[in-house]
């Protein structure tokens, strides 16, 4: 998705905001909705899908039950989730980019398609950063490449797939070395570059303590725009490289939902997602604002998202 795409999606999303209804939506669900959350109990997602079923209990009178169903990136979760009745009782809490791995790369054996389901918002895009020591002698994008030129290698440690794909495709583009060296978590990364282990590394949240210590240093933004958290710092695409990382954590339902009940559940999403509770959750879970796109908008991101990621992990 071209970074003009991207803000015409938002532009987009906001005027289907203002388009919603301004009072209680007239659909009630007669039974508890639940909220399946496609990674394990305790991690960011998790976090912030809870808040989110509480904020829309507490302003619906509602009852919303969460279920963690982690497998595969949420790919799993999703893949459950096409099957059962388009009602609304049954939404699912996933991140874009596993399920557009997956239907980019074994699409025959996705049970599911990008029209499988209803879209009703996001709660936040992550913001990724690509990191060094504060005393590396590198602090931008390029400079890492010459310095990659220089030494031989450079090496970078990764946590997820789409990160390590992007640093794999600029070395291909200019002709060096990026040794990418394997991490379970954000603080395992933070302890591989404080340790001199690695060069640089990819950060979410997690490395801003040291950021603000003077220990690490952000040299790129791998989002779609410059990081709230560094708003100095040019993306990759301002430095040359169409490449861009935007984690969208979103809200589905299988697909078919009648007009009154997605209307009823955007209008929930809606006015969570803007409550103080959801934002000061997010704004700690991810290091990045709560924003959503809205069921339109959604969908919109999604399609204009798979053929970039299809684009980023083709050999």
């Amino acid at each position: 998705m071209k970074l003009n795409n991207l803000l015409k999606t938002v532009a987009f999303a906001a005027a289907t905001a203002l388009s919603l209804p301004q009072a209680a939506a007239a659909w009630t669900p007669e039974e508890p909705i639940v909220l399946r959350i496609g990674f394990g109990a305790g991690g960011e997602t998790d976090t912030m899908g809870r808040v989110l079923a509480a904020t829309i209990e507490r302003q619906t009178g509602w009852d919303v039950v969460v279920e963690n169903r982690p497998g595969g990136g949420g790919v799993a979760m999703l893949s459950a989730l096409v099957n059962e009745a388009p009602d609304g009782l049954v939404l699912g809490m996933a991140v874009n980019i596993p399920p557009l791995m997956a239907l980019s790369q074994r699409p025959d054996s996705v049970p599911f398609t990008l029209d499988s389901f209803d879209y009703i918002g996001t709660v936040t895009v992550a913001e990724t950063a690509l990191i060094a020591g504060g005393d590396a002698t590198f602090s931008s994008i390029g400079e890492l490449v010459e310095f990659a030129r220089t030494e031989g290698s450079a090496k970078i440690a990764w946590d997820a797939p789409d990160a390590k794909a992007i640093l794999q495709k600029i070395g291909q583009q200019e002709g060096v070395s990026f040794r990418m060296v394997k991490a379970e978590s954000g603080a395992e990364m933070n302890k591989l570059l404080l340790g001199g282990q690695v060069d640089a590394a990819f950060g979410t949240g997690a490395h801003l303590p040291f950021i603000e210590e003077g220990q690490m240093k952000t040299i790129a933004s791998l989002s779609d725009k410059r990081l709230s958290s560094a708003p100095d710092v040019p993306t990759l695409i301002e430095s040359g490289h169409d490449f861009f990382i935007a984690p969208y954590f979103y809200i589905a339902a299988p697909g078919s939902l009648p007009t009154g009940v997605k209307t009823a559940l955007a209008y929930a999403m809606d006015k969570a997602v803007a409550d103080e509770a959801v934002q000061t959750v997010v704004q700690n879970a991810v290091s990045a604002p709560a924003v959503n796109l809205g069921p339109e908008g959604t969908r919109q991101m999604m399609q204009d998202s798979l053929g970039p990621i299809g684009a980023l992990f083709a050999k």
